[in-house]
């Protein structure tokens, strides 16, 4: 028989044995248990983006939860022709000769219409007149003798009555599209959806907007951007270097390409890119060979190191030709405390919820509990960034406020905050450009929000056919 200090010691070490190990903070079944920021964002999303889009909600989450896209921005500061060359037998599209296509399209279906209705119009008076004639109606031609047309006779005629038929080659494309698009009222606030508490949108202020379509977007000769088609999920091969050691193409998301092209970069633009970092638009906007200066800024070292490293890898002799002879400036600032006026070109692309990010990355995501109060600010400092840019751009010069959120408030709701705010403070004159039109060239490659669900910009969606964005962007002019 055991002695009691034996049998103490046996169900002691029993008693260890059978204890349950409690595993590291950083196991996979204690982090499976947790509920990640990733998983808060979605559930974010569901909530709040579901009674937005509706039944087309499935469809973008969808999206934003699969593989992102990507589109291959060809470097001209490397061998471009030999670049295009192989994207092309990889595949991939020319996005500036598939929008032209488009447009040549919509031009071409456009004319067409207008022709059958001009004829069917011509027909109409003609059979009118054949009716009016035999009912004795028309005095004056009492004694003249009245031939009767067939329709088939009547478009023959009328096919050679140049004066009534419409010629497309007397007409510019802009006013092809303004009549191919049927016209819509946007000022006002009926499809607006505000966020949650969020009310930057007044619908008792007595603000008024101008808003002004625009039926072309400037596709720049020498911008050679590759995409794979719809339903292509293709993957681009990484970028290669050639011999003067820059690589040969940026890799971007699709919709990343629109804020750039609602710049309307002209030949010797100063350009700011207010907050830039990485730095893809800023290399973008530089393959245009347009801007005369680039300014690229950002609040923080590690991002505007970004900067410089993507610049380096794209640009020979970065610091010698571009950075000493000023064409690039890389700067440190706060966006809001820039005071440089007088640029002719502004991109404001705002720190935001991230909404692809903050579904695929838990590390620095804007939806970790440390992070909630950044969050609920983001409204108010993404309206100090714009409006700051609205200060800074020269009378005639352009702004393109860009997210890459779905999120209402952050677009067009911050885009309507600083309105009201600029018109209140110093009333400056801002025009609005609803390039809905312009964007119908787009729909080939891109989907797009209805112009109905958005009051001031325009939304590119990620779908499973085509994961691209989500891009928000808003093209506005400084009149004065």
């Amino acid at each position: 028989m055991l002695s009691n200090r034996k049998l103490l010691l046996k169900l002691n070490e029993i008693s260890v044995h059978n204890l349950r190990r409690k595993h590291k903070p950083d196991h996979w079944s204690v982090v499976r248990k947790k509920v990640q920021p990733v998983d808060k964002a979605l559930d974010h999303f569901d909530e709040f983006y579901g009674p937005i889009f509706g039944k087309k909600w499935s469809e973008i989450r969808a999206g934003l939860l699969s593989k992102q896209k990507y589109v291959a921005v060809v470097n001209n500061y490397g061998n471009a022709p030999e670049t295009c060359e192989h994207l092309e037998l990889k595949g991939a599209l020319n996005v500036r000769k598939l929008f032209q296509l488009e447009k040549d399209y919509i031009e071409e279906r456009y004319s067409k219409s207008k022709r059958l209705r001009n004829l069917l119009r011509i027909w109409q008076m003609d059979r009118s007149t054949e009716i009016d004639s035999e009912n004795g109606s028309l005095d004056s031609q009492k004694d003249e003798k009245v031939q009767s047309f067939s329709i088939a006779e009547s478009l023959k005629v009328a096919a050679l009555d140049k004066d009534r038929i419409f010629d497309a080659r007397e007409t510019k494309s802009s006013e092809l599209l303004l009549e191919f698009v049927p016209a819509t009222e946007i000022k006002g606030n009926e499809d607006y959806i505000p966020e949650f508490s969020y009310n930057y949108c007044d619908e008792n202020s007595d603000m008024t907007v101008r808003i002004e379509r625009e039926f072309d977007i400037h596709f720049p000769e020498n911008l050679n951007v590759y995409s794979y088609g719809v339903e292509n999920d293709e993957p681009f091969d990484s970028p290669l270097r050639d011999q003067t050691d820059v690589y040969n193409y940026y890799l971007m998301d699709g919709g990343s390409i629109f804020p750039v092209l609602a710049l309307d970069l002209r030949p010797n633009n100063t350009f700011l890119d207010m907050c830039a970092a990485p730095g893809g638009k800023s290399l973008t906007a530089l393959q245009t060979l347009y801007p005369s200066v680039i300014t690229s800024n950002d609040i923080s070292k590690s991002r505007v190191d970004r900067i410089y490293n993507v610049y380096r890898q794209f640009l020979f002799d970065f610091d010698e030709k571009f950075l000493r002879n000023g064409r690039i400036i890389i700067s440190r600032r706060d966006g809001r405390d820039i005071s440089d006026a007088g640029f002719d070109r502004i991109l404001v692309d705002v720190p935001c919820t991230t909404d692809r990010h903050s579904l695929k990355e838990n590390d620095n995501n804007i939806f970790k509990p440390s992070r909630i109060k950044e969050r609920l600010r983001l409204p108010e400092l993404q309206s100090d960034l714009l409006y700051n840019a609205l200060q800074l751009v020269k009378e005639g010069g352009i702004v393109v406020y860009s997210t890459c959120s779905l999120s209402p408030i952050q677009n067009d709701g911050v885009v309507h905050m600083t309105l009201k705010r600029i018109w209140e403070e110093n009333k400056k004159e801002i025009v609005v450009k609803d390039l809905s039109p312009a964007l119908l060239m787009a729909r080939c490659l891109f989907k797009l929000a209805s112009p109905k669900m958005m009051k001031y910009g325009h939304l590119v969606l990620p779908t499973r056919a085509q994961s691209f964005g989500p891009t928000y962007f808003c093209k506005l002019q400084r009149i004065k």
